[in-house]
């Protein structure tokens, strides 16, 4: 098996790891995939075509910097004050074209399609999509999600989302 092929092989798998935890609700085990300086952002449109470009001075549909920051998220989600929230949607993702675009020697940049699945107990069934652009860092123990970009197709939400629904 060619180096290539294998990396393919070794980042589909961190990929769809991530989406069955997610699905399953393995919020630790989630969190694990992480860096400790992760950063998952979900832009907003600017305009029909245009994303905006910077999360420090844009309105973003979501922006997490570091894993305290998605552990608190994961907090928020497992406790009862998110009543907003509750009961959790059930979710299947589904992550395709999974492409390696860039590799250096500590980091790989990766581009996937998404599509996901949420069957809300108050708003039934929900169809999302889009792409993701993953960071990973290469480490002696294997991959780690250094940073995701999530950008949804959507451009206005109807309800809320939260991150085991992108």
């Amino acid at each position: 098996m060619s180096a290539k092929i294998e990396m393919l092989n070794k980042i589909e798998d961190l990929i769809f790891l991530e989406a069955d935890l997610l699905d399953r609700k393995q919020w630790q085990n989630w969190l694990d995939l992480y860096t400790s300086d992760c950063v998952i952002w979900v832009p907003s449109w600017d305009s029909e075509e245009q994303l905006v470009e910077d999360p420090e001075l844009s309105v973003n549909m979501m922006y997490l910097v570091g894993k305290p920051a998605l552990e608190a998220r994961v907090h928020r989600i497992t406790s009862v004050d998110a009543y907003a929230s509750l009961p959790l949607s059930r979710t299947m993702h589904s992550v395709t074209n999974i492409r390696l675009v860039e590799e250096t020697s500590a980091i790989l940049k990766v581009a996937a399609k998404w599509t996901v699945l949420c069957l809300d107990p108050r708003r039934g069934k929900i169809w999302r999509g889009g792409w993701y652009d993953y960071s990973l860092e290469k480490c002696q123990k294997g991959l780690y999600i250094h940073a995701k970009k999530i950008t949804l197709m959507e451009d206005v939400i109807d309800g809320t989302i939260d991150i085991y629904q992108l």
